[in-house]
């Protein structure tokens, strides 16, 4: 990962076979950034995507490997329970030009991945809420 700093936004670069979730976590520790948000594009080939179900408070997860185009990717960024904390989605699409979407919990850069990253000035925290199963915005 190589990024560059203008002003209190970065715009990071992912190369192959880095992990985007793990990778980005580890950034916003080194750099001390307890707020934020980004978007990005690029490939991966490999992913796990999660779908949220109200009524069951639970997730349900699907994996897939091969060479995907990230269409969309929109995630933010807080501190929960004094780590930090990240939430996104992705869209990614395969050669036939499907898509598939969802919460990312994980993906494996193919050739790169460019973010751009916004520094919040301030800090936003989490919890739990009970009746809808998440870490909620806490403000």
């Amino acid at each position: 990962m190589e990024f560059k700093k203008i002003k209190n936004k970065y715009l990071i670069r992912l190369d192959k076979d880095e992990k985007i979730i793990g990778t980005l976590l580890n950034f916003l520790k080194n750099n001390k950034i307890k707020a934020g948000f980004f978007l990005g594009l690029g490939a991966i080939h490999e992913v796990e995507l999660a779908h949220y179900a109200l009524e069951n408070k639970k997730y349900s997860s699907k994996s897939l490997k091969g060479a995907f185009e990230i269409v969309s990717l929109l995630g933010n960024s807080c501190i929960f329970d004094g780590k930090e904390y990240i939430h996104a989605h992705i869209i990614v699409g395969d050669s036939e030009m499907k898509t598939y979407g969802g919460h990312l919990k994980e993906a494996v850069v193919g050739p790169t991945c460019e973010i751009i990253f916004e520094e919040i000035d301030g800090e936003i925290g989490r919890e739990y809420s009970e009746e809808i199963g998440l870490n909620l915005f806490k403000f």
